[in-house]
C-alpha cells in the first residue's frame, strides 16, 4: 500500500495524472493504455504520465480533473487500479439523519470513528436525506479535514461508499440499491418477526429460538400460554425494552400482566383472554406484535440477565465477535435494558460468578456462543440483508441451554463497550465500521 499524502495541482497539463515511476510498477500502470480516473460514483478519461521528480507519496492532478470530480486535495488517499480504472479513495459517505438539522447537531460527534485516519484515510463525508440532490447526484453535507480535524461544509458528489446508521423508506432504499448497489451496509432494517422467521428456516438455528407468533387474534394468546406457563407479547418494531408485557396465568381463569410504566415494574389482571385484547389494541393503536415464549432467564440477586454480543465486519469482509456483554436488569423488572436501570458486565465474568465456571470453561462456553452468534449473522446475510454491525441478544436458561432473543441491526450502540469501561473497544467498534466501508469503496486490503 502507497498513501497519497499531498496531491499536487498540475496547472499546465489537461486531462493528467502523473505519479512516480516506481508507484506505477507497483500497480503495473502503464502510460501507454487508457485510463479513467475514478472517485466515488464518478470518473473521468485521462492520460497517464510518470515523473521522477515527485516523492512517491504525491501525485500531480491537473486541475480540471480535480475541478471535474470535486476532489477535496487536503485529504489523503491511496491508489488502485481496478481494470482500465485508477480508484482515488476511499470515498466513504456517513448517511447520518433524515434531516439537515439534525446532521448539523450530530457532525462534530462522528470524529470518534476516525480516531485511526491514519489506517483509513481518503475523503470521508457525513450527510442527512435532506442534503441529497439524486437529479444532480451530489450531497450537502460535511467533510472530514485530517490537518484540522474538523468537519467542513460543502457541495460533495456520491462517494463510492456508504455507511448508514439510520432507517430508509424502500423510496430511498431502491436509489441507494441502484446508484450503489452492494456497497452500502446496514441496508434494510428488519423487525423481530423477520428475525424469526428467517432464523428458524436454518436447521442450525431454529433450535435455539423461543417460540414465537404473530398476534391476530385473542385466542393466540390462550393457544400459546396452553404450552408454555409465561409468554412475552412485544412491538415487532421495539427497542430499549419498550412496550414489552409478560402474561401468565393466574387463579382460574385470569391473567396477570407484568410491565414497566416511567421505570417501576406494574402488574394488572385480567379476566380472560379477549379483555386483554381490548387493552392490547389500545396500547398498540393498530401496530403489530409478536407472542413469544417466556424464558427461564438466568438470575443474580432476583436481577434477570441476557447478553449482547457485538458482531462486527472488518476490511477482509468477515465478521469478528468482539465482546459478550451481560445486562443485568433493575431489580424486579421484566427487562434487561441498561437504560431502564440496568447495568453491565463483561460476559465471561458473569458466567464465572452464575455458574462457577473456571476460566477454561467459561471459554468454552463463550466459544459455542460465539459460533452461534456467526451462523446467525451469516443467515441473515443470506436471507438479503447487508450488513456490517449487529447487536445480536443472547439469553441462558436455567438449564444453561442458549436462547436468541433478538438481532438489532440499525446501528446497534458501541456505548455497551463504555458500559464495561472498555473505551478502546469502543473505539475499535467504530474503527472497524469504517475500514469495512473502505473495502466496499474499493480498498479491500488488509492492514500491515
Amino acid at each position: 500500500m502507497i498513501r497519497i499524502n499531498k496531491i499536487i495541482p498540475d496547472l499546465h497539463a489537461n486531462n493528467c495524472l502523473t505519479i512516480h515511476p516506481d508507484v506505477a510498477k507497483y500497480h503495473t500502470l502503464s502510460a501507454n493504455k487508457k485510463w479513467f480516473l475514478r472517485f466515488g460514483t464518478q470518473a473521468l478519461e485521462m492520460k497517464l504520465k510518470t515523473s521522477s521528480v515527485l516523492d512517491e507519496d504525491e501525485i500531480k492532478l491537473s486541475a480540471s480533473i480535480i475541478d471535474g470530480l470535486s476532489i477535496p486535495i487536503n485529504c489523503r488517499f491511496e491508489i488502485r487500479r481496478e481494470n482500465n480504472e485508477i480508484l482515488l479513495g476511499p470515498f466513504i459517505g456517513i448517511l447520518v439523519g433524515a434531516n439537515k438539522s439534525y446532521l448539523d447537531e450530530s457532525v462534530q460527534y462522528l470524529s470518534n470513528y476516525l480516531y485511526d485516519y491514519e489506517h483509513i484515510g481518503g475523503a470521508i463525508i457525513a450527510f442527512s436525506l435532506e442534503g441529497i440532490d439524486p437529479l444532480r447526484y451530489t450531497i450537502d453535507g460535511y467533510l472530514y479535514s485530517p490537518e484540522t480535524e474538523k468537519w467542513e461544509p460543502g457541495i460533495f458528489p456520491y462517494p463510492a461508499s456508504v455507511f448508514k446508521i439510520i432507517y430508509l423508506n424502500k423510496e430511498w432504499r431502491n436509489h441507494f440499491q441502484t446508484v450503489f448497489g452492494h456497497r452500502y451496509f446496514n441496508s434494510y432494517v428488519f423487525n423481530k418477526w423477520e428475525m424469526y422467521k428467517w432464523l428458524s428456516q436454518n436447521p442450525q438455528l431454529n433450535s435455539y429460538l423461543p417460540k414465537t407468533v404473530i398476534y391476530n387474534k385473542p385466542q393466540d394468546i390462550e393457544n400459546l400460554l396452553n404450552e408454555h406457563h409465561e409468554i412475552f407479547i412485544k412491538p415487532v418494531h421495539g427497542s430499549m425494552g419498550e412496550r414489552i408485557y409478560r402474561v401468565k396465568k393466574s387463579q382460574g381463569a385470569s391473567l396477570e400482566l407484568e410491565f414497566q410504566q416511567a421505570g417501576e415494574p406494574q402488574k394488572s389482571n385480567f379476566s380472560n383472554v379477549h379483555e386483554l385484547g381490548i387493552f392490547l389494541k389500545k396500547q398498540f393503536k393498530g401496530k403489530t406484535f409478536i407472542l413469544q415464549q417466556s424464558l427461564d432467564l438466568i438470575t443474580y440477586q432476583e436481577k434477570k440477565i441476557d447478553f449482547r454480543i457485538v458482531m462486527v465486519k472488518n476490511q477482509s469482509g468477515d465478521w469478528e465477535d468482539l465482546c459478550m456483554v451481560a445486562k443485568y436488569g433493575k431489580e424486579g423488572s421484566i427487562v434487561t435494558n441498561i437504560l431502564a436501570g440496568g447495568t453491565a458486565e463483561v460476559g465471561e465474568i458473569t458466567l464465572q460468578k452464575i455458574f462457577g465456571h473456571s476460566e477454561e470453561e467459561a471459554f468454552r462456553f463463550r466459544k459455542e456462543i460465539s459460533r452461534i452468534s456467526h451462523e446467525a449473522s451469516q443467515c441473515i446475510e443470506e436471507c438479503g440483508v447487508h450488513c456490517g454491525n449487529l447487536g445480536i441478544d443472547i439469553a441462558i436458561d436455567a438449564s444453561r441451554k442458549v436462547w436468541i432473543i433478538e438481532i438489532n441491526n440499525v446501528n446497534p450502540s458501541p456505548l455497551f463497550a463504555l458500559d464495561i469501561n472498555d473505551r478502546q473497544l469502543f473505539y475499535q467498534i467504530k474503527r472497524l465500521n469504517m475500514l469495512y466501508a473502505k473495502r466496499l469503496a474499493g480498498f479491500p486490503e488488509m492492514l500491515t
